[in-house]
């Protein structure tokens, strides 16, 4: 399988030539709302083929801004995705407004770019620009890995830091693992994530920073002033990253989890539709899920466990909280309010995450001929202290018959310790 990753890398820039890189971003930001504003055909209908584009917009992208011609072609490329996506958000009957860039970044590719192994150079609309890397261990770690192809990269700048980044792709091929032992992952708000081995991944420390921001951001917004609305550009990052940061570290253990089972397999939910799961909540519930990057999550886990040859994969949300994961009987009564899961026909009673964990491992081993991952076979899913088929049936790691899996006293892991 191809695992690609996203190495943001802290860059040295000489004083003199910043305003070079600023002007490249706000040139670029301006080529691909250009070609959002004009890339239509003689009917009005947005133009979502490159060639056609090209023929449009690109002469006028070389006339309007000052970019080189390839970055010219790197910002209609990129108002072209975000157009399609548009496009498509329409055609299932959702309102969304055509796509506007102001977020500070451009997008460079290998005509653009040229990426060394502490150093990189950037096409700008005043000639190549040579910046040097500001780089931690974590960064070295995959720039010195030769396994690695450096593909391409975008430039950010950060507000709140004054300092410029350069996001670097890398790609390499990794061997899929053999095996058919799947480990479920329930994603949620008072846990995070909840896995079928019996791991909890707290969520108050990222419900309380969640909180915290947004008090602050609504004192910020009542004022008003300019220099609040600057103080909340800068906000805005340091939350981004305060949450990735903690996200970061729960997929990273859950897929230490996966390896430590011999997992080939990771299941969770598809998030599709979620927010609008979501709008029987009440404000700041849905203010919460929303700010919840369950999303990105849920790809920080795809391209950890691709590392590691475990594949992740998504299956079809209904029930998995409802029903018993031990005797398969399903009630919107078998949860309480508080999450306690209790199964009203075999009495089965345990904490609701941790069963919803174990139903969507099942899921995905009890999916149809055609729509279960190829490789996956007969299938087991991971426990805390054995395995579970698809049929219900229990193996003890120890080669006992009896169900020693912890139910009432799960591995509680918090965030951050």
């Amino acid at each position: 399988m191809e695992v690609k990753r996203t190495i943001p890398v802290k860059l040295s820039v000489l004083d003199d030539r910043q305003d070079d890189l600023h002007q490249t971003i706000d040139q670029f930001n301006h080529a691909c709302n250009y070609t959002v504003q004009h890339g239509r055909n003689d009917d009005g209908y947005l133009i979502l083929n490159k060639s056609k584009i090209h023929d449009k917009v690109y002469h006028d992208l070389r006339d309007e801004t000052d970019l080189p011609a390839n970055l010219c072609v790197r910002a209609y490329s990129k108002a072209i995705e975000a157009m399609k996506s548009t496009v498509a958000d329409w055609k299932k009957g959702n309102s969304r407004p055509l796509p506007r860039f102001n977020e500070p970044s451009a997008v460079y590719d290998k005509r653009t770019l040229t990426i060394k192994d502490r150093s990189a150079t950037l096409s700008t609309i005043n000639g190549r620009v040579a910046v040097d890397y500001v780089l931690g261990d974590y960064q070295k770690s995959y720039l010195d890995d030769n396994d690695y192809e450096k593909r391409m990269g975008t430039l950010h700048y950060r507000e709140d830091e004054d300092a410029f980044y350069l996001h670097i792709v890398i790609e390499k091929e990794v061997e899929e693992r053999d095996g058919d032992t799947v480990l479920g992952v329930d994603l949620n708000l008072k846990n995070v994530a909840v896995t079928s081995t019996g791991s909890f991944y707290d969520g108050g420390e990222l419900l309380w920073g969640q909180n915290h921001y947004f008090r602050v951001r609504r004192s910020l917004q009542h004022k008003g002033t300019r220099s609040a609305k600057q103080v909340l550009r800068r906000l805005s990052g340091r939350e981004n990253r305060f949450v990735l940061n903690r996200l970061h570290t729960i997929s990273r253990r859950i897929v230490g989890e996966a390896d430590a089972h011999d997992c080939s397999y990771i299941a969770v939910e598809r998030l599709t539709h979620i927010r609008e799961r979501m709008d029987n909540g009440n404000d700041q519930v849905k203010r919460q899920m929303h700010n919840w990057a369950f999303r990105e999550l849920q790809e920080m886990l795809a391209y950890k466990a691709s590392e590691c040859g475990i594949r992740v994969e998504q299956i079809p949300p209904a029930f998995t909280s409802q029903t018993c994961s031990k005797c398969g009987h399903q009630s919107s009564t078998n949860r309480d309010s508080d999450g306690w899961f209790e199964c009203n026909d075999c009495e089965y009673s345990v904490d609701g995450d941790y069963n919803a964990s174990k139903n969507i491992g099942l899921k995905l081993l009890t999916l149809p001929e055609g729509k279960r991952p190829s490789g996956l076979g007969d299938g087991h899913l991971a426990l805390k202290s054995g395995m579970l088929n698809g049929n219900g049936d229990y193996i003890a790691y120890d080669g006992s018959s009896s169900d020693r899996e912890s139910t009432d006293k799960p591995t509680t892991s918090v965030v951050g310790r």
